[in-house]
């Protein structure tokens, strides 16, 4: 079994009943759209088509809605812009059409004002940089440091500005309110700032009862300032590098990627790794090696799933895209196992802390399963907090998991380790343990005389008492 698990867009490249049908088999995760493209018919039909495979059993791939976000883009033009380095570049939102020079149009009106503070001019992640010179009205005068073109929606980035766009726009909570709808199991919030950003979102999950877990895109200077109130308030955390690199100097981002990956284990919050993992093969049947390295390394640090982006979602090898993602993965997690208890005593996390009773018996399951050998962890979990635990502790063996809640069984899909099924439960907790044991051998999941450490709850004396077990699977 892979323990990262994998995060892979849905786009025109994955359209047809075939190509669904190869996705929900390829060993994809959670499936994204992206929101920043489509319609709601389009992400619709994408929709059914991953729950109709879910309901019939041959996947379990939980969806994750991923919003435009307060973003700053070109405008549409016919042409693209032709920009020479040294030139003065002109960016305005209300173009007369007798400027000189190159223009570039932009879809914010306060773009001048917040562009005041900004060290810089950045397009489409990087590809042109210009310096600002002046502020003239509601138009930037600068200066292009590199040569290029620029054509319609580019994303603008201003570093160190204070952007003054609301965290949500329009067109995000339409998404929303659609993404509620229709039950996608995460919801990706762009361009966080800080954590009022994600308390803003929750208190309207809330209010229209969706049940969505919030993932907070870190992708702007001042998210990683406030990185730890973010990691705290959400439930989930993206490492968006495209758009960060264009934020801060690119050479910071392995040390910030590190550093919130950490945070996150530490937390017990999952952690997406995103963004031009492998980006050649947009275009290239076979990755380079630069990027079968930045997969490794992501692997190695154990963070919870890696993303694909336009690989699977426009690229020419979408399959060929997973497939290799998978591989290095696979072969990552072999090559060393972490020493996970000094880790988590090392941070507040010891055996002899006392006051959270779940994470105690998941780290106690842990040792245990390291120490004995075990083929597996076998957790039941009704709301997901117990396997949340049990994966936060990083164990070296294969986390099976027992929901009788098909919605907790998708959100799982993003846990590190976590291999979630859907089981009814009994009244009786004994009773639901010998189902789920019969279950899982049906089912090849686990074999005659493999040892396993059972997390679960089990009557004594009428009432329910939280238990780790060894079993031997012809004992079960």
């Amino acid at each position: 079994m892979r323990f990262t698990k994998i995060v892979a867009t849905v786009g025109p490249a994955v359209s047809s009943p075939a190509d669904f049908k190869k996705y929900a088999t390829s060993g994809v995760n959670v499936a994204r759209l992206n929101f920043s493209h489509g319609s709601h018919e389009s992400h619709l039909a994408e929709i059914k088509q991953i729950q109709a495979f879910n309901a019939s059993g041959n996947s379990r791939i939980a969806i994750m809605l991923d919003t435009k976000g307060p973003e700053i883009r070109t405008g549409d033009v016919n042409t693209p812009v032709v920009i020479t380095r040294g030139d003065t570049v002109l960016f305005t939102a209300h173009p007369t059409g007798k400027e000189k020079g190159p223009v570039i149009t932009v879809n914010y009106d306060k773009f001048a004002k917040d562009a005041a503070d900004a060290r810089s001019i950045v397009i489409d992640n990087g590809t042109i940089e210009c310096t600002v010179l002046s502020i003239k009205g509601k138009t930037v005068v600068a200066r292009a440091l590199e040569s290029g073109s620029v054509s319609s929606r580019r994303h603008i980035n201003l570093p160190g500005a204070n952007i003054s766009l609301p965290s949500f726009t329009d067109k995000d909570w339409s998404d929303i309110e659609f993404g509620i709808k229709h039950d996608v199991d995460f919801i990706a919030v762009s361009f966080v700032r800080t954590a009022s950003d994600i308390r803003e979102l929750r208190a309207f999950l809330k209010k229209n009862r969706g049940h969505a877990d919030i993932i907070a895109k870190i992708e702007t200077e001042k998210a990683v300032e406030n990185i730890d109130e973010i990691i705290e308030e959400s439930d989930g955390i993206m490492v968006a590098r495209g758009d960060l690199g264009a934020e801060i100097p690119f050479e910071l981002v392995p040390g910030i990627q590190d550093d919130i990956v950490s945070k996150c284990r530490m937390k017990g919050k999952p952690v997406i790794v995103a963004t031009h993992m492998l980006e050649s093969m947009i275009h290239l049947p076979t990755p380079t090696r630069a990027e079968v390295t930045d997969i490794a390394h992501a692997a190695m640090s154990q963070t919870d799933a890696t993303m694909l982006s336009g690989e699977t979602a426009g690229g020419l090898f979408p399959f060929k895209a997973i497939e290799a993602m998978s591989k290095v993965l696979d072969k990552c997690e072999k090559v060393d196992e972490l020493d996970f208890m000094v880790e988590m005593q090392q941070h507040d996390l010891s055996l002899g802390k006392r006051g959270d009773d779940k994470l105690q018996q998941a780290l106690s399951a842990s040792v245990l399963a390291r120490n004995i050998s075990a083929d597996a962890l076998v957790v039941f979990s009704r709301t997901g907090t117990t396997a949340k635990a049990v994966s936060r502790c990083r164990p070296p063996v294969p986390i099976i998991v027992i929901t009788d809640t098909a919605q907790v069984q998708r959100k799982l899909q993003l846990l590190w380790g976590v291999d979630p099924y859907h089981i009814p439960f009994h009244a009786d907790p004994n009773v639901t343990v010998k189902s789920a044991m019969k279950f899982l051998r049906q089912k090849l999941i686990l074999k005659k005389k493999q040892k396993i450490v059972l997390v679960s709850d089990s009557l004594f004396e009428k009432e329910k008492v939280m238990t780790v077990q060894v079993r031997l699977i012809d004992e079960a």
